[in-house]
């Protein structure tokens, strides 16, 4: 036996430092694996249900005469949670009074009955009513699922 012994030396720290970063990794590793599991179990939910509409908020755009407008309607998978108009310009406002007061009532016919049938306006102001409601009704429809 020759008299050289081999020692090796381990801190304490580096030991402690080793065991934190193991376990980081492995906490890690474990969260990975529960997030990509969790969202393959929603996306077979998800297609087995029966949604209404695709939830979101979609927008679209009308020009009056060169004055655009905005109009927004907010979705939920099933309801149809409010439809806007916004950035009306006040030219639009001067020149097209009755394009508030015509979206307003619109408006409130389809989020009260949910519905896109049945909406009734008013025979003075038809061409307003009509402009209006075909906008909204493709908001709606693009907003639906493909396959149904």
């Amino acid at each position: 036996m020759s008299g050289n012994p081999k020692f090796m030396v381990i801190h304490f720290k580096e030991l402690l430092y080793t065991i934190v970063f193991i376990i980081l990794g492995i906490l890690f590793l474990v969260s990975l694996i529960l997030m990509f599991h969790q969202n393959s179990g929603n996306k077979k939910e998800e297609q087995s249900t029966d949604a209404t509409y695709q939830a979101g908020v979609y927008t679209s755009s009308i020009t009056l005469n060169g004055n655009p407008m905005d109009i927004t309607v907010t979705l939920d998978s099933d309801h149809i949670n409010s439809i806007k108009m916004e950035n009306v310009s006040d030219a639009i406002a001067t020149m097209y009074p009755l394009v508030q007061p015509s979206f307003e009532d619109i408006a409130n016919q389809i989020v009260t009955t949910q519905s896109l049938d049945n909406i009734q306006f008013s025979e003075d102001y038809q061409y307003t009513y009509t402009l209006l409601y075909d906008e909204i009704c493709n908001l709606i429809n693009s907003a639906k699922p493909e396959n149904s």
